[in-house]
């Protein structure tokens, strides 16, 4: 009983640590971004950004106003271009379908044309747990705001995704924005 026991604990030792949701001021570990396009390679790692203010971009296509917000952040990015990465990270739902990937495929197809192939932002096509797990979410879009040292400088709604926000972040200073909150209330009071 007693070895058994000794090796549950040793089992138990060796796996990896839970992976705990990050709020923020929270160092964001070196996450791999992988099935990355329209970027100069096909996975991203933070580290590689260090430098720039990453704004994480959970979005679908399914959702109107994810949609409508990718040409204010394709601007974003092209005007702060060496100081900001807007990376869109898709999400997919309860599946991981081969039909959801063919309309995010069709669906930047059609931006590449309507752009005349300017269009600037890299975005992920695969669900990424490890990002969900740090990040949870119920409602999208969902922005993750990383600082040029990898830390979380916040977590918004798409309202706050302005040009005067990344200025003054890019300033170096605090965040005055507020924490996106995914609750609601069904009790509707007239």
């Amino acid at each position: 009983m007693s070895v058994l026991a000794g090796l549950c604990l040793l089992m138990k030792a060796q796996q990896p640590p839970d992976i705990k949701p990050l709020t923020i001021g929270d160092k964001v570990p070196d996450i791999t971004i992988t099935n990355v396009y329209n970027y100069r390679s096909s996975t991203i790692r933070l580290s590689d950004l260090k430098g720039k203010v990453v704004i994480l971009d959970f979005w679908a296509v399914w959702c109107t106003g994810c949609v409508l917000a990718v040409p204010k952040l394709d601007s974003l990015q092209k005007e702060f271009q060496n100081r900001l990465q807007v990376i869109l990270v898709n999400e997919q739902g309860e599946k991981n379908s081969a039909e959801n990937e063919f309309k995010t495929r069709a669906f930047f197809h059609k931006w590449m044309k309507k752009s005349n192939g300017t269009f600037t932002l890299p975005y992920a096509l695969k669900r990424i747990d490890r990002l969900d797990k740090l990040f949870p979410h119920i409602f999208i879009p969902h922005y993750v705001w990383i600082s040029a040292e990898g830390k979380v400088l916040a977590i918004t709604s798409s309202e706050e995704v302005t040009y005067q926000n990344i200025s003054t972040l890019l300033k170096g200073f605090p965040s005055a924005m507020p924490l996106k909150s995914d609750k609601f209330s069904t009790n509707s009071q007239n």
